[in-house]
């Protein structure tokens, strides 16, 4: 199963691909300073087959396997969309976020994601559209934590997304800078 990777240059990039490709999947890194927008673009363009959506400040740990998905996804056949939860470094909590979308979703993603590219979470809000919703095609598996988010990366360049989309006081950015600095 391909794993798409996109990255603004964190830290932990190479180590998201490692750990995916330790776990069987087939990874593609998008870098560079294009938005997450013209990303997932360019990834739903490229895309014809079931596909993970993952952020390079994301390392999932052994159990977030092509397997694994294929339980997931044994569940409810009717579920298009998943996110996964991860351990959040900057909330020091649980957070939302890795996406396995299955093949049939690919039509309305291409379909509706120029309506989205000046947004501030376009992920977010292709998630919301009524192909997802009517009937409920989406769904976040809560069962087991997947893996870690944002270890080691830049705590400003988080505050400032954060800051941008009012939800600065969900995290705790100081403990996080103590963190990395042990």
């Amino acid at each position: 199963m391909k794993a798409y990777v996109t990255s603004i240059g964190e830290p932990t990039r190479e180590l998201c691909i490692w750990a995916l490709q330790r776990n069987g999947f087939d990874t593609f890194s998008i870098s560079g300073n294009e938005s997450l927008a013209e990303k997932l673009k360019y990834i739903y363009d490229q895309v014809d087959d079931d596909f993970v959506r993952i952020d390079a400040d994301v390392i999932v740990n052994k159990s977030f396997t092509p397997e694994m998905l294929g339980w997931v996804q044994a569940k409810n056949h009717d579920i298009w969309w998943w996110q996964f939860t991860l351990f959040d470094w900057f909330k020091l909590d649980i957070a939302h976020n890795t996406s396995f979308i299955k093949k049939e979703a690919i039509p309305a993603l291409r379909a509706n994601i120029e309506k989205f590219m000046h947004k501030n979470r376009p992920e977010t809000e292709m998630s919301r559209i009524k192909e997802f919703y009517e009937p409920r095609r989406f769904e976040t598996y809560q069962d087991e934590i997947i893996g870690l988010h944002g270890y080691k990366c830049d705590t400003e360049s988080a505050k400032k997304l954060k800051h941008i989309r009012n939800q600065q006081d969900l995290y705790d950015f100081e403990m996080a800078e103590r963190l990395n600095q042990l």
